[in-house]
This record gives C-alpha cells, structure tokens and sequence, in this order.
C-alpha cells in the first residue's frame, strides 16, 4: 500500500505543469515549442521536447486521440478529462476580448498610481485622486505608508494591488483574488495578467520611487 502511495504521489506531481501548459495554450491559441497545431480541432503537445498528447476539439468537446509515454495514464483520468471539458474549451473557446479589455484598464490604474506617488512622493486617501477608474477601491490604505487597493470586475473583487516598502522605497505588487465571476477567473489565470504579476520566483515589484 506504501509503496502505491508513493507511486500515486510521483504520477500527479509529474503531470501537475500540463494543466497549466494547456490553460496557456487555450488563451494563445497559436504554436510554439510545445504545441503543433495539425489543422484548427487536432492539437499535438509535448513536454520536454517528447511527445505527450493528441487532443482533438470540437465547439463543445475535448478529446484525447492519442497519449505517449510522457502523459500515458492522462486518458483516462477523469479529473484530466473534467479539466479539458470545463476550464480548457472555456478559455479556448473565449476570443478574448474582454481578457484584453480589463487587461488594460488595470494597466491604466498601474501606471496611475505610479505616476501620482512619483510626483507627490505620497498618497492621499481619496482615491479618486490617485485614479479615475470607478472599479478601484481601498481596503486599507495610509498617506504615508500605502496599504491594499482593491480591482473590481462586474462588481467583484478580482485583483489585490499592495502599495508598501520593500528595499526602503515604495513599491506595488498585483496578485489575484478568486471569485465565481467567469471575466475575473479567465483573467487572473491567463498568460498575460501572470507576466504582470509574478517574476520567475515570486511576484514582481513596481518601485515607485
């Protein structure tokens, strides 16, 4: 029983990076050094350079032609399968306007608050002065020291933006909040809001002075 334990516990940690893998292919929708695209529905992804999957998708429907050795087992796993049916074809089947759209806004409120702190080297509680955007809020915010503004989409808190000293100098950091509303889930997991928000080993810092 250990000794499955052990082997149960070193297949999912081995598969653990093609869930997101397949989310990043969802949203970009186009070729690069793990995905060849055969036609518009037959998608081959490999891993480390070696084959790994053959999926074929439809409007409504995921399926997988054809495993190797670097993903054998993945079809027929009901969870693997779950994934590609829900959150894979939702994002592959979204043109990702509205990703891009409130991509952009929070990009505006970013270089908002970069641009108020480095002219006035401080930040006034009414944070209409720091932003015009109306989806912009403060939990807890000081003049002096910053705190925690909060982005709203669809009238849910999506997007945590911390404003504190990090090496003796203001700086802003951006991280997701998890909701059930489908714009801020598909935004906070695409590649885009990630290249935004986190370096190579944690989250990237916007110095403000």
């Amino acid at each position: 029983m250990r000794k499955f334990f052990v082997m149960f516990v070193i297949c999912i940690g081995s598969f653990a990076n093609i869930y997101e893998d397949l989310s990043d292919f969802a949203y970009e929708k186009k070729q690069n050094r793990n995905f060849k695209i055969q036609n518009s529905s037959i998608i081959n992804f490999s891993k480390d350079n070696k084959d790994c999957l053959e999926i074929l998708i439809t409007n409504d429907n995921v399926r997988i032609l054809q495993s190797f050795n670097e993903c054998r087992g993945l079809e027929n796993d009901d969870v693997f399968y779950t994934f590609l049916n829900n959150d894979f074809l939702e994002i592959y089947n979204n043109d990702g306007y509205f990703i891009n759209m409130n991509l952009q806004n929070l990009k505006n409120v970013m270089q908002d608050i970069i641009v108020y702190y480095k002219i006035r080297y401080s930040f006034n509680k009414d944070i209409e002065n720091i932003s015009t955007d109306k989806n912009l809020v403060a939990l807890e915010f000081n003049k002096q020291n910053g705190g925690v503004l909060l982005y709203k989409i669809n009238e849910q808190t999506c997007v945590g933006i911390e404003l504190l000293r990090q090496n003796s100098k203001m700086a802003m950091r951006i991280y997701g909040i998890e909701n059930l509303d489908k714009t801020c889930k598909l935004l906070i997991q695409s590649p885009q809001f990630k290249s935004i928000s986190y370096g190579k080993k944690d989250f990237k810092w916007y110095y403000l002075e």
